[in-house]
């Protein structure tokens, strides 16, 4: 972990006039991820060495699914989560577009928040959707993700400039700043809980990551009924348990931070409060019913 000196510029945030509103601060990061932050805010975090401690230290993030925007990206990263999840595999995306968001989240964080992309597997006839069942599959994410001689993947001469905007130091450019991040394999399916032992055991995996509604359709569930079903159970069990036995991050999306402490317990180490759909839609029918209480309440101050 590299000790930086960033200096102390002004917030983007003013606290004070927030709770005027009603928007309370931030919770302190225990650790902050300013210590995991790049070298500059363009730069993806240290985030395999944060993963490394998560089972002691729990990393609270949000699900980003459904605004693709740079004024929702902003105001998600201004938020003080540890992470944001952001899924490509139900929006949308363009490439350009995840870049811009990604970079608008790390600026408007200020370091503090790292994001984490759920990628869609792209092949040359047709787009297949993330979901790792077997070793095979796990080791052509890892070819994608790392550099020779540990993956396949290709060294990008224009990413950025070396030596000039790069900043990494040390000559070490793109292969210094993206040998830090995480490879997570989604695992959505009953082979792929049943493999999870052997797919947490590859080296340069740093965490599995359960798809719990699209495990329970593979199961012929629902999400009505999937939390009873056994089978379910057992499959989240098999995943969370192979996370654990191999010292792996785990991670799961939810709908409401309701479901946190549950996690928590069931040995999740990096939890999502959220996202941004539910956050949306109970921000907007609570506003709203608040206002018809304060309406009801007026009507009835005023028949008397």
């Amino acid at each position: 972990m590299a000790n930086h000196s960033f200096g102390s510029p002004p917030s983007f945030g003013d606290p004070g006039f927030a709770a005027m509103f009603g928007v309370p601060a931030a919770p302190e990061q225990d650790p902050p991820m300013l210590n995991y932050r790049g070298h500059a805010l363009h730069h993806t975090f240290d985030l395999r060495s944060r993963m490394k401690i998560s089972r002691k230290k729990p990393m609270i993030g949000t699900f980003y699914a459904a605004f693709p925007h740079p004024a929702v990206a902003r105001m998600i990263g201004q938020a003080g989560y540890d992470y944001v999840l952001l899924d490509w595999e139900h929006t949308p995306f363009t490439p350009e577009s995840i870049v811009e968001l990604i970079k608008t989240i790390q600026y408007a964080g200020e370091g503090r928040t790292a994001v984490v992309v759920r990628v869609p597997v792209l092949d040359h006839q047709y787009a297949a959707w993330v979901l790792i069942s077997k070793i095979e599959q796990a080791k052509q994410a890892i070819d994608a993700c790392r550099f020779p001689p540990v993956g396949k993947r290709s060294g990008p001469p224009n990413a950025m400039q070396f030596g000039y905007n790069d900043g990494a130091p040390n000559g070490g450019s793109v292969f210094e700043i993206w040998g830090k991040a995480a490879i997570i394999l989604q695992i959505e399916d009953e082979e792929g809980a049943k493999n999870a032992d052997a797919l947490a055991a590859l080296e340069e995996v740093d965490g599995l990551m359960l798809g719990p509604g699209d495990l329970a359709l593979s199961l012929g569930l629902n999400f009505g009924n999937m939390a009873q079903d056994e089978r379910w159970l057992s499959a989240v069990g098999s995943v969370l348990t192979a996370a654990k036995t191999h010292d792996k991050a785990s991670l799961m999306p939810g709908m409401t931070a309701h479901q946190i402490g549950a996690n928590l317990q069931n040995g999740v180490t990096m939890v999502c409060a959220s996202n941004d759909s539910m956050i949306m839609a109970i921000g907007l029918r609570k506003e709203l019913v608040s206002a018809h209480e304060q309406l009801a309440a007026w009507k009835k101050e005023n028949e008397q």
